[in-house]
């Protein structure tokens, strides 16, 4: 993490304070890529141990291994893709992983929103009225 001085500033802090919390609610905004369910570990997405999560990847790539590995013992020269419950291993391993760094940033974003709710309460009506004044502001040059 990066350091950063701060000063008696509220405003400044604040910005400081939405622009870590933009970054990570980046990481929470990002597309799912595979339905809730995985058979056998239930809703990955609401899933809070990442020990359980490690054990549903490491499920769907042995049976990704063990369904090529019957396909060509059974001689086959095609065959469809591997895919469970309508998506592949990387897609999988996409919305697990993403599940993991949801878990792990929760700390951290619950954090930093206590902090700018404590912080946003130092605001003196000036601070108050040029903030509203920029946010006009930018909004009207769009």
């Amino acid at each position: 993490m990066t350091t950063v001085a701060l000063t008696g500033n509220v405003p400044e802090v604040l910005v400081i304070l939405e622009e870590k919390l933009k970054a990570l609610k980046t990481i929470e905004e990002t597309a799912w890529k595979c339905p809730t369910n995985l058979d056998g570990f239930g809703n990955i997405q609401s899933e809070m141990k990442i020990e359980n999560l490690i054990r549903a990847y490491s499920s769907v790539k042995m049976r990704e291994e063990g369904y090529t590995k019957a396909a060509i013992e059974l001689g086959l020269k095609t065959y469809p893709a591997f895919n469970i419950n309508g998506c592949n291993v990387e897609q999988w391993k996409h919305d697990i992983d993403l599940r993991i760094q949801i878990i792990n940033h929760k700390e951290t974003f619950d954090k930093l929103t206590t902090f700018k709710d404590k912080m946003s309460s130092f605001l003196s009506a000036e601070d108050q009225k040029g903030i509203l004044m920029k946010e006009m502001s930018d909004f009207l040059t769009k």
